[in-house]
């Protein structure tokens, strides 16, 4: 029932401070997941609570030209099995910003150690950037064969068993479905051979990487990998049927509160591998385009969390 409440009144917040509502000379006030904003000069008309994860909804409250305070905390906390977790500030911090007409600014957090939160100017940073929902737009004609694509993504330690999630850019995130996983074909309780991932995706499909598993041999043995705060995370869009696609190769490494992760690429060496270990692909191997996002998940400080290698 908590939820429920709290969903619903994120809803008419979010209803009520969207751009569209703005004046012109207005700027605007984005957040990052998890940010929970109390009060805005003073004001006690409710939270404002942006959610992270699958549940992130980005802010777009207009302020007007001039100072204003801001009372600032955070919600990490996330419900499911086999445990719940509640992870919020114990208090609120005061933040200031010169709103100056036409800007953008952004909320942002820290929390993984005596928690912090600021606000920057993105207004060139994040400048060109929609959070509109695209069109949709027609899948390929054809047969589901027809339209079938295969996706070769290299993970080192191979043990990294990840998991591609169809989804959409909107602004600066990549929103996954939760329930679009694209199908792994080589999966394995160790991680995957050699740490050549193969997938089956269809053309028109958009996937992106945001999460993963550590195999230590055994489906009850695993740690999760989630991608959050400013880890790059690699969008391919609208892809193309009847490819063999190249994603890249991302290595992942332990990092205090977690992972550490960075994609580098060698189509050769990927080319080589292909055509040896699987001839009804030889020669079909090439790159595929793909845009940077960030992923709408919450750096919470709990050894899943898949940052940027120092």
């Amino acid at each position: 029932m908590k939820q429920t409440a709290w969903l619903a009144l994120l809803v008419l917040v979010l209803a009520g401070t969207s751009p569209a509502n703005a004046d012109t000379t207005d700027a605007i006030l984005r957040c990052d997941p998890g940010t929970l904003i109390k009060k805005i000069d003073g004001g006690g008309e409710g939270y404002k609570m942006a959610g992270h994860g699958a549940g992130f909804i980005e802010c777009a409250i207009p302020l007007s030209p001039g100072n204003h305070t801001l009372d600032v905390c955070f919600d990490a906390s996330s419900s499911g099995w086999p445990v719940s977790v509640v992870l919020t500030c114990s208090e609120n911090r005061k933040l200031t910003v010169d709103a100056q007409s036409g800007h953008t600014y952004r909320i942002k957090l820290d929390i993984t150690g005596e928690w912090k939160t600021w606000i920057e100017d993105v207004t060139e940073a994040e400048a060109g950037l929609s959070y509109e929902k695209p069109p949709k737009k027609p899948k390929p004609s054809g047969s589901k064969k027809e339209r079938e694509t295969i996706l070769i993504l290299r993970a080192t330690p191979e043990y990294a068993w990840l998991q591609l999630l169809k989804g959409e850019i909107l602004g600066k995130w990549f929103n996954a479905d939760t329930f679009g996983a694209v199908k792994l074909l080589n999966h394995s309780t160790k991680g995957v051979p050699d740490g050549y991932h193969v997938f089956r995706a269809y053309g028109g499909d958009s996937v992106g990487l945001i999460w993963g598993q550590m195999m230590i041999g055994s489906i009850f043995v695993q740690k999760q990998v989630m991608a959050c705060g400013d880890f790059p995370v690699r969008v391919w869009e609208d892809i193309p049927p009847g490819k063999v696609l190249y994603l890249g190769h991302l290595t992942i490494t332990v990092a205090p509160n977690g992972y550490a992760g960075a994609y580098s690429d060698d189509l050769a060496e990927a080319r080589a591998y292909i055509d040896s270990h699987h001839p009804e692909l030889a020669g079909r191997l090439e790159a595929a385009p793909f845009r940077e996002a960030r992923s709408p998940n919450l750096c919470r400080g709990l050894g899943f969390d898949l940052s940027v290698i120092p």
